[in-house]
């Protein structure tokens, strides 16, 4: 028998006890209560049978009033005590077995977020690998060459133009155009970034790695950026899902540069 059936069959065993016990004192007490009436009974018959052999016939009787009270009885009493007693034994332990029978709650304490970049850390770079360069070492003309490959860009992404793109960025970051552009087409929208002109950009970090150099700039830029329907016709309703094709925003990112052994730059990593 589980603990459930337990619990039940006790529960019931107390409600169908407790008032066959009350019960059982009730039927007790009626009896005694009629006896009792009985022997009252008796000696008023008694009484009234003598009053007339002893009264003079012109007297009229008497008139008798009787009160029948009921006694109270120590079994009644005892029987409300029993009956307290056996609602708070079931109470406490329905409580018991369904305390017990609670699932506990694992313990998630220590349990962070992490980022999915770091789970994997026997593909980190070792730090050995890398050399950190003062940002003092990017020239200007470095940063007329990010601030021209943003605009390139923007320009070949907008014609979804893959051949295009593949003369600005590294091998890494033409699969990642490729993805996106597909996963736009399959939505059935096209993202155009427009007029793009550069507000701000800040070197935040320089390095070398195997011989090579990475530079990562803070861009901030406006542009008209909006994605349109490739199911819906230019005026129609709908065509243009996203954004507004006339009003320049603003957007910044993170770009990661990597020079080419040619001393080309190339877009190699983006952080929103």
């Amino acid at each position: 028998m589980n603990r459930t059936t337990l619990v039940a069959t006790f529960i019931v065993v107390t409600l169908i006890g407790a008032p066959a016990v009350s019960f059982a004192e009730t039927r007790g007490g009626s009896s005694v209560d009629n006896s009792s009436g009985s022997r009252i009974g008796h000696m008023l018959v008694g009484t009234t049978n003598s009053s007339a052999q002893t009264t003079d016939a012109d007297t009229p009787p008497a008139e008798t009033t009787t009160t029948t009270t009921t006694p109270t009885t120590p079994e009644a009493s005892n029987s409300g005590g029993i009956l307290l007693i056996l609602l708070l034994l079931g109470a406490a332990a329905l409580f018991y077995f369904l305390k017990i029978q609670r699932p506990s709650l694992p313990d998630f304490s220590g349990i962070i977020g992490r980022d999915p970049s770091i789970d994997n850390l026997s593909k980190r770079r070792s730090p050995t690998a890398r050399q950190n360069i003062a940002v003092d070492s990017v020239t200007s003309a470095d940063k007329a060459a990010f601030q021209q490959l943003l605009i390139d860009v923007q320009r070949a992404w907008s014609k979804q133009d893959l051949t295009e793109l593949r003369q600005f960025v590294t091998p890494e970051m033409l699969n990642y155009f490729s993805a996106a552009l597909a996963d736009n087409t399959s939505q059935d929208i096209q993202n155009h970034v427009e007029d793009v002109m550069l507000l701000r950009a800040e070197i935040l970090e320089v390095w070398t790695e195997e011989a090579t150099q990475y530079v990562t700039a803070g861009l901030r830029w406006s542009a008209r950026d909006y994605n349109l329907s490739l199911t819906k016709q230019r005026g129609e309703p709908g065509y243009v899902v996203e954004g507004n094709d006339k009003t320049p925003t603003e957007s910044g990112e993170a770009w990661t540069f990597k020079q080419s052994p040619d001393g080309k730059w190339l877009l190699s990593g983006i952080q929103q």
